[in-house]
């Protein structure tokens, strides 16, 4: 007759079984055995969950049949729910580990917090929601490195989706709530306010010395109300708009921008700017790089020597400018030595010279970079020598130079070695609209309504923000954060049901990558605890 034999039974106090498995067990007469009977098992039914006092029926947990109740006298086995109250006190189907990628999100986050971004993100969004959403699209924003992947994706695979479990994943599939909200003055306003005021924390001249300076924004949206036809002072016209950037001048941060239709180019303009941000920000903007667009009479008027504030800007090739004029003033020392000077492996003529433009002083500097001049000179005869043949001798004296000659105009008196350096040093916009543009996507700006389109730029701007702020790091170490987000992102984790993270083992590389930013990888995560204390979720 078949019974249920255990082992290693074990019960504590109360009776609960913490150990044994057990099997179906039959008797068999064998003639020639010790009591000419000899035990086989019929069947295992692994471990034992719960054992009837009689010891002839049980709940187990078999390797083949699964959760299951098997009566020995009626040798039947039957179906058990998990819920059974015979084993209610086990945990029978635990949630199943997830693996989830954890190194570049866990770092970005880490990073937010060492930088105070996390307190800037909390102070400017109240509502958990709103704040967590945030964080979602600034973490897809930067760590994507350029591929399609869409939020919502992005965040279901990362450790993100752990800490910021209050917005609906799903949500993040449509970006237009988000950047309805981000498109809001007051959110625009509270960010930049909070951020000039953290920054001050640790360095009480951030944004007391900046320039303004714009670029452009071409796209191809139908009824984008920020559009116009725009001439970009150099004899060309494309449908823009135009982002006017406001920059620290030690560390090349925005501290504050404004979009404008492309074709508003004005002195206006740029002091709107100027007072806002002055009143609202208490930034003083002491000095203003422009490109050829935004010089006029109005301008020069308004800055010129003798002036407070200081201005570089490109001389713009039309009436009422002595654009040409220079260069045929000064054609005959182009090629004299004393006038070259060398920057950045080019070889530059700088010149400069107090001229008087519409009825004020200011210095015009006159400068050919020689090295760009020669080369589309070059390409241009080789292409085009029937052309060149017909021209006059002075057509083709200029064609030696055009592709390099330029004149700044400033009211700071300077060598041109000295402002020329000054107008580069000072064209950080172009490294932020690159980093913007480039990494981040900041182009096309594939929205339909101005509150909208101000959201994804306000967007873009603060990713920049941190993305700047990553470098600054980054730089020095010769590693990219294309690089730095790809070696790190091989790093997974895995959470169980009681809500603690654990981190796989790093390898050697990833410890590296973490400490350029004084950072450590954790064995272990706590959910609770991180979103209180690093994310501030209460």
């Amino acid at each position: 007759m078949a019974f249920i034999k255990t082992q290693k039974l074990r019960r504590i106090e109360n009776g609960t079984i913490i150990s044994g498995t057990a099997s179906i067990v039959d008797v068999k007469y064998v003639k020639g055995e010790k009591y000419h009977s000899k035990q086989c098992v019929v069947e295992c039914l692994g471990k034992i969950l719960y054992l009837h006092p009689d010891g002839k029926s049980g709940i187990f947990m078999s390797p083949t049949r699964g959760l299951i109740e098997y009566d020995v006298i009626s040798d039947e086995f039957h179906a058990v729910e998990k819920d059974d109250s015979r084993i209610s006190q086990y945990d029978i189907f635990p949630v199943t580990d997830i693996h989830t990628v954890f190194g570049d999100v866990f770092l970005i986050l880490k990073f937010l917090e060492k930088s105070s971004l996390i307190n800037v993100f909390r102070t400017v969004f109240l509502k958990n929601i709103d704040f967590e959403r945030v964080l979602c699209h600034v973490i897809h924003g930067i760590a994507r490195d350029g591929s399609k992947i869409t939020c919502d994706n992005y965040i279901s695979k990362s450790f993100a989706s752990y800490v910021l479990s209050d917005v609906p994943v799903a949500s993040l599939k449509s970006d237009t709530n988000f950047f309805t909200l981000m498109g809001e003055d007051k959110v625009k306003l509270a960010f930049f306010r909070t951020f000039i005021t953290t920054m001050r924390q640790t360095n009480p001249s951030f944004g007391k010395g900046c320039y303004v300076d714009s670029a452009p924004l071409p796209n191809d949206i139908e009824d984008n109300p920020f559009n116009a036809l725009c001439s970009h002072g150099v004899g060309m016209a494309s449908v823009q708009m135009r982002l006017i950037l406001v920059l620290d001048e030690n560390t090349g941060l925005p501290v504050w921008y404004d979009i404008i239709p492309g074709n508003v180019l004005d002195i206006n303009t740029v002091m709107t700017v100027v007072n806002d941000v002055a009143a609202s920000l208490d930034i003083e903007i002491d000095s203003l790089v422009l490109d050829a667009g935004y010089v006029s009479k109005e301008l020069i008027t308004a800055f010129h020597i003798g002036t407070k504030k200081s201005i570089i800007g490109r001389m713009p090739a039309r009436k009422g400018f002595p654009y040409k004029e220079l260069y045929w003033e000064f054609k005959d020392q182009i090629s004299k030595g004393k006038y070259t000077f060398i920057r950045n492996r080019h070889a530059y003529f700088g010149k400069c010279k107090e001229i008087e433009l519409f009825e004020h002083n200011v210095f015009a500097y006159v400068y050919v970079d020689k090295n760009n001049a020669l080369q589309r000179y070059r390409d241009y005869l080789s292409t085009h020598e029937e052309e060149y043949a017909k021209l006059t001798d002075k057509d083709k004296d200029w064609m030696t130079v055009e592709h390099g000659y330029f004149v700044l105009v400033s009211n700071l008196e300077k060598t041109p070695t000295e402002l020329l350096t000054d107008y580069f040093a000072r064209t950080d916009i172009e490294t932020v609209f690159k980093t913007s543009k480039e990494y981040l996507g900041l182009l096309p700006l594939s929205k339909w309504t101005t509150q909208t389109v101000r959201g994804k730029i306000l967007h873009d701007l603060i990713n920049t923000i941190i993305l700047l702020l990553l470098r600054k790091h980054m730089d020095k170490t010769g590693i990219s954060i294309t690089e730095l987000f790809g070696r790190t992102q091989s790093l997974m984790c895995f959470r169980n049901d009681k809500g603690i993270v654990t981190v796989e083992t790093p390898n050697k590389i990833t410890k590296e990558y973490y400490g350029l930013l004084d950072l450590t990888v954790p064995s272990h995560v706590d959910i609770c605890e991180f979103r209180n204390g690093v994310l501030q979720l209460k």
